[in-house]
């Protein structure tokens, strides 16, 4: 596939149509973006559903998604961002002001869910702030953008550590909802929360650099795959080198944290190796998406009915919680493949019958309510 499709691919949902559509020309789509949404999707919601701190190897092996599946998350959306930036039709005012809506928009969805009872953090108020750190950074160049990820991945963990030291009232990782003050918001959002943005912009911020690279090039596929699993690999092994010499680190919570690469820990190695992790997963859609691309379609439908399958899983998971969860890695493997088969099933009719998801269009804004303007009969012709 070629790189490009910004508006086909952007941020967390691709919201136009398909790549089969008459602007294909304008704006060829991305299917492994969508592909690795999907997996992105489908890894927070066996995080949700099911345990993560089972015994033995089918524990940790369905443990695996926690704490990546949302850097993954993250990742995908700093590369649709990107992808929207290069539209040939949108420029960079035209992209900010389509990344304020989706801030505008995201931010109270996400802190309304948060009310439910669902026992899951939820991520969409924390992707309002990511949107707006998006747009002050989109007109700077390759150079800075990995200065910043990279200052975020190294400074970002110590400034978290020093604010759960200084004060461990304030930093307890809870998620903030609607009827929280806007001081505690703001605090939850951008520095004490489960994915707070000193922590969660280095992800982002790579993501956004990887989205300027020629995604469809065999050498960028590789290099990801290659790249990204040897991140990943060693962050894991250094964590339990230095563990295994220092010792694990115990309460009180002290500066012998940094060593640790528990999911959600806001700690360097756990941050640079899941990060790693979503560029090997992100290189592997890519190249799975290409080579198969009549297998891959109903997970690609999902990844493009991301917002709208995130948010119904949470509703489901509020109403029905004793039914959708099972403290047995054997139940949940049967609750996440069940709901894998439902979503793929029912995304891949819906986009057969329409462009976007009923709630990726709220998200699309304004601008992608209007009709689109057909191709004149010789543009037609032209494609044929």
């Amino acid at each position: 596939m070629q790189d490009g499709g910004a508006d086909l691919s952007e941020c967390l949902l691709p919201s136009e149509t398909p790549a089969r559509s008459a602007d294909d020309a304008v704006s060829p789509r991305i299917t492994g973006v969508d592909l690795a949404r999907a997996f992105a999707i489908l890894g927070m919601v066996s995080v949700h559903v099911g345990p993560t701190g089972a015994e033995g190897a089918a524990g940790r092996l369905y443990a695996a998604p926690h704490g990546r599946a949302s850097i993954l998350f993250a990742v995908v959306a700093g590369v649709g961002v990107s992808l929207l930036a290069r539209s040939g039709t949108a420029s960079l005012s035209v992209a900010r002001r389509k990344l304020l809506w989706r801030a505008f928009v995201l931010l109270p969805i996400g802190l309304t869910l948060q009310l439910l009872d669902h026992g899951a953090s939820v991520i969409l108020q924390n992707y309002a702030v990511l949107f707006v750190l998006a747009i002050g950074v989109l007109g700077l160049d390759d150079r800075w953008l990995l200065a910043l990820a990279g200052a975020a991945a190294a400074f970002g963990p110590l400034g978290y550590l020093w604010g759960t030291i200084a004060a461990p009232h304030a930093f307890t990782r809870e998620a903030v909802a609607l009827t929280d003050s806007l001081g505690e918001i703001l605090r939850g959002l951008v520095l004490s929360g489960p994915y707070p943005l000193i922590t969660w912009a280095a992800p982002f911020l790579f993501g956004i650099w990887l989205g300027r690279r020629d995604l469809g090039s065999s050498r960028v596929r590789a290099g990801l795959l290659l790249a990204g699993g040897t991140v990943a690999a060693v962050a894991i092994v250094t964590s339990l080198v230095l563990v295994a010499w220092i010792g694990r680190p115990v309460e009180p919570v002290g500066w012998d944290q940094l060593i640790v690469q528990s999911p959600h820990s806001q700690m360097p190695l756990w941050l640079i190796g899941a990060t790693g992790s979503a560029a090997f997963v992100l290189g592997g859609s890519l190249v799975l998406a290409d080579a198969a691309v009549r297998l891959t379609w109903p997970l690609v439908a999902v990844g493009q009915l991301a917002l709208t399958i995130y948010v119904a899983h949470l509703l489901a998971l509020h109403a029905w919680p004793a039914t959708l969860t099972s403290e047995r890695v054997s139940g949940a493997v049967v609750l996440v493949s069940g709901f894998t088969l439902g979503a793929a099933l029912l995304a891949t009719i819906w986009r057969a019958l329409f462009r976007r998801g009923p709630l990726e269009v709220v998200l699309g804004g304004p601008w992608q309510w209007e009709p689109r303007r057909r191709p004149s009969v010789t543009a037609r012709w032209s494609r044929s």
